[in-house]
C-alpha cells in the first residue's frame, strides 16, 4: 500500500530513494527500513527497551501466573486488553478506507480491517511508522479515519495532537478515541494527563460528535486502582516487590472489575468511568 507521506517539518512532498525518502523542500532526509520508515532518531528506541526491561520480572515469573486483565469494556464485560465492539463493528462497515492507528503500543487491527497503518515513536513489532504524533508524516487530507486509542494521556501537548489529526484527516473523515479518566500512573514511556467529559468536549471541539460514552467503568477502575494502591503499600519502596505485588494482588482484585454489570445503564457512572470513548467527523 502506497502511503500519502509528506515532510513532517514543512509537509514538502517526499522522493522516495532505495534507503530513504528525501524532501526536497528543506533537505531532511527519513530513513526506510524494510517495511518501517522512520520520521524520528532510531535513539527513540530506547522506549521499546525500557518498557521491555519493565516487565522482564513479569516475565521471568512467567505468563501463567499472570492475574486477568484488570479491565473490562462497559458494553461487553470482556477484556479491554482487546478491542470493543463499537470500534469493530465501525471498522467492518469501513473496509476500503485508509486508518491511521496512533500508538497503543502498536496493537494491530489488521485481522478487522485490510489498510490499517501503524504509528508509534518506537519499532514495536507491527509497526509501519516511527513518528512523533505531534508532526504526523502524512499529506493534508489524505486519511479516511484515525485511531486515537489510549494514546492522549502520554503526549505532552494534546492539543497539537488533535490539531494534526484535524489536517490529516478527508473533509468527512473519522476519529475514534478511547481516553482516560481515572487510572493510575502508567509510562510508556511517560504519563501526563486524564480527561473529565468536559476535558474531553474541549479537546475536540474542532470535530462533530457522533458518539461518546463509557469505555472501561466505575468497577474496572476500582479493580485497578486497588491493586496499585496494595502493590504499593505493601512495597516498602521496592520496585522488585513493587512488581510482584502487582501480580499478587492482580489476583485478589481482579473479580472487582465485573461490578460493572451493575453500573450500566447508571447515568452517574462517567464520575467515576476509568475510560470513555467517542467517534467524531471532521466537518
Amino acid at each position: 500500500m502506497s502511503l500519502p507521506f509528506c515532510c513532517p517539518a514543512c509537509h514538502g512532498d517526499l522522493v522516495e530513494s532505495s534507503t530513504s525518502l528525501d524532501c526536497g523542500q528543506c533537505r531532511r532526509h527519513f530513513e526506510t527500513t524494510g517495511q518501517v520508515t522512520y520520521f524520528i532518531p532510531h535513539s527513540r528506541d530506547n522506549v521499546v527497551e525500557s518498557h521491555q526491561h519493565s516487565t522482564s520480572l513479569l516475565r521471568t515469573i512467567g505468563k501463567t501466573l499472570l492475574p486477568p486483565h484488570h479491565s473490562v469494556y462497559f458494553d461487553s464485560l470482556r477484556s479491554s486488553h482487546g478491542e470493543g465492539n463499537e470500534l469493530t463493528e465501525f471498522l467492518q462497515q469501513h473496509q476500503d478506507d485508509t486508518v491511521l492507528n496512533i500508538g497503543s503500543l502498536s496493537l494491530t487491527l489488521r485481522h478487522v480491517h485490510p489498510h490499517i497503518i501503524n504509528l508509534d515513536i518506537a519499532e514495536y513489532p507491527n509497526i509501519d511508522v516511527v513518528a512523533d504524533a505531534h508532526a504526523l508524516p502524512f499529506k493534508n487530507g489524505s486519511i479516511d479515519i484515525v485511531l486515537l486509542k489510549n494514546v492522549i494521556e502520554h503526549v505532552r501537548n494534546p492539543a497539537v495532537v488533535m490539531s494534526e489529526i484535524h489536517r490529516v484527516l478527508k473533509p468527512g473523515g473519522y476519529l475514534y478515541a478511547k481516553i482516560p479518566f481515572l487510572q493510575p500512573f502508567h509510562a510508556v514511556p511517560d504519563h501526563f494527563q486524564g480527561f473529565t467529559p468536559s476535558g474531553i468536549d474541549e479537546l475536540t471541539k474542532a470535530f462533530k460528535r457522533l458518539q461518546f460514552g463509557v469505555s472501561v467503568g466505575p468497577g474496572s477502575m476500582l479493580s485497578w486502582m486497588l491493586r496499585e494502591y496494595l502493590a504499593i503499600l505493601c512495597s516498602c519502596g521496592s520496585m522488585k516487590a513493587y512488581r510482584l505485588g502487582l501480580i499478587v494482588f492482580g489476583w485478589l482484585t481482579f473479580w472487582i472489575k465485573y461490578s460493572d454489570l451493575f453500573f450500566r445503564g447508571n447515568l452517574l457512572s462517567g464520575r467515576l468511568a476509568s475510560a470513555f470513548y467517542g467517534l467524531y467527523m471532521k466537518a
